[in-house]
């Protein structure tokens, strides 16, 4: 029997050295439409029922839409790349919603894992990706990276005391916080995510990277979330933050006692009246974040209502770049700008704009069009 474990259209795809699924099904059908020239009649044969079985396997998952990758959305995926500066693979974890669809925008999550943890703890505390299902979030946790590079927030060093080991690189810090940002700008540039909506949470050691950070990229963050903070630098940082930041803490915290975040809240109140400071009455450092989705939608409700603001002339969130190919061969790295009847405008990187008819591009790039139109036509 054919199943989606059995056999796919990515995995056929690579086979055959196609990238879309378009072309890779219009190729498997001319081969079974052509003769097959072979010595042997039974090698003849068996090419044919190998051929058949994966022409069936397409056309199965197209009627039950199990497209490349769709299979991961709504699951916590274990990914890594390669981090040339480290000179190893980083491990991060990531969550895209079920209902992702790339036409529309998405809200993006980056979330700091604490000291001696990790991303794939961090990502399932409780109520995270509950939430960013129900409201349409891409989550990610970066390594930073591995579990006490403190994001940059203790320097560009090892850390030391703060959980630094012999072995750690001198610049520990350093590559912990370029790692954040490469796993960032890894999210960017495989989704379609609103750079009006990119925030910034952590917990512990993590929420001392999430103001670290928020400072030092003030301009990418719509907002801050610092949870239990291990911050210990001065509290003059918050002249450099602009986005709206909820600080969580619990009174009964004996790893960050609440007498350390308490002055660095009233403060923040007096930067900007946009800050918001919760105090969890009996609040430890553990449970109360990792077995709480109650504060868990409480920190996507803040975040819902918190977008940078758009000055006229400022870039909007545009649709993702794609590589279009036209009947004869020539192809061009743009995006959709809109698209009317029998004809589409796009866009290249440098602005400049083309209104071409539809029947000109590709299949693929026509049928792409299509969906998007479609996908498009649904949103609110």
């Amino acid at each position: 029997m054919i199943t989606k474990e059995t056999i796919s259209p990515t995995s056929i795809g690579l086979l055959f050295g196609f990238n879309n699924l378009d072309a890779y099904v219009i190729k498997l059908v001319q081969m079974r439409l052509q003769p097959l020239h072979a010595k042997s009649n039974f090698l003849a044969v068996r090419m044919n029922r190998t051929l058949t079985l994966l022409f069936c396997g397409l056309i199965i998952s197209s009627f039950t839409g199990i497209l490349p990758g769709q299979e991961d959305l709504g699951k916590i995926q274990k990914r890594s790349y390669s981090f040339k500066e480290a000179g190893k693979d980083i491990e991060y974890a990531l969550y895209v919603p079920s209902g992702y669809k790339k036409a529309k925008p998405a809200p993006l999550l980056v979330l700091l894992h604490g000291l001696g943890s990790n991303p794939q703890q961090v990502i399932r505390y409780q109520g995270i990706t509950a939430e960013a299902e129900k409201r349409g979030y891409i989550v990610v946790a970066p390594y930073g990276y591995n579990e006490r590079g403190w994001y940059g927030s203790q320097g560009k060093g090892s850390g030391g005391l703060l959980g630094g080991r012999a072995d750690d690189p001198e610049n520990l810090g350093e590559l912990s916080e370029k790692d954040v940002l490469n796993v960032l700008g890894i999210v960017r540039k495989e989704f379609n995510v609103n750079s009006a909506r990119i925030y910034l949470a952590g917990h512990s050691m993590g929420g001392g990277g999430t103001i670290h950070l928020g400072a030092a990229y003030s301009d990418i963050w719509a907002a801050l979330v610092p949870m239990s903070p291990a911050y210990m630098g001065s509290s003059d940082i918050l002249e450099k933050i602009i986005a709206p930041m909820m600080v969580v803490t619990g009174d009964k915290d004996t790893t960050v006692p609440v007498q350390m975040v308490r002055p660095f809240a009233r403060r923040m109140k007096e930067t900007n009246a946009k800050h918001v400071y919760k105090e969890i009455a009996g609040g430890n450092h553990g449970t109360t974040f990792y077995r709480n989705p109650e504060l868990m939608a409480e920190i996507f409700d803040f975040l819902d209502g918190c977008s940078l603001q758009v000055e006229e002339g400022d870039e909007l969130p545009q649709e993702p770049l794609r590589t279009f190919t036209n009947k004869s061969g020539r192809k061009i790295e743009a995006r959709i700008v809109s698209s009317e009847g029998a004809k589409v405008t796009i866009a290249r990187k440098d602005g400049k704009s083309f209104t071409i008819p539809l029947s000109s591009l590709s299949e693929a790039d026509q049928n792409y069009i299509q969906t998007w139109v479609a996908e498009s036509a649904t949103e609110p």
